[in-house]
């Protein structure tokens, strides 16, 4: 699948043709419900051909990132995807409120979390993206969890 869209894409040369492609697919993605083989060969592609391969989505929880450049062809890499697969076994990977992490902790355990960032200004905000908006109070609530299961192991 991933190579049909690299097949796509690479003739198009244009910029504004990758873009019109590259939005065409974004709407597929959020409005189309692709199967889920579908679903992440489009990931793949939006991550290798979107604005610095920044994933973001909108209140509607709608996938929002914007094209980049459109310089880059080679979207496909096989090595590289059987080598993360081959990594991935046995892990879990959550989508979610963070609290659901604490019944996962254990040795080896390692968690990520990408919160909105606080904006310098009141007119650049960046917290309000997701249906929940993610303030002041939620920023200091991840900081004290993050905090107790570094110094507990456990909630």
């Amino acid at each position: 699948m991933l190579a049909r869209i690299q097949d796509e894409y690479i003739v198009l040369e244009e910029h504004a043709r990758r873009r019109a492609y590259f939005m065409e697919k974004r709407t597929y993605y959020n409005e189309g419900n692709p199967d889920n083989i579908t679903r992440a060969a489009l990931f793949i592609f939006f991550m290798r051909t979107c604005y610095n391969g920044i994933y973001s989505v909108n209140r509607s929880g709608k996938l929002s990132v914007t094209f980049g450049a459109g310089g880059r062809v080679k979207l496909l890499e096989e090595e590289l995807i059987r080598f993360n697969h081959k990594l991935l076994q046995d892990v879990v990977i959550l989508d979610g409120d963070y609290r659901q992490t604490a019944e996962y902790t254990g040795a080896n355990s390692l968690f990520y979390f990408d919160p909105p960032y606080k904006p310098v200004n009141e007119g650049n905000s960046c917290t309000s993206y997701m249906p929940q908006d993610f303030g002041d109070e939620e920023q200091i609530n991840l900081a004290n969890f993050c905090k107790e299961i570094g110094e507990t192991g456990a909630k």
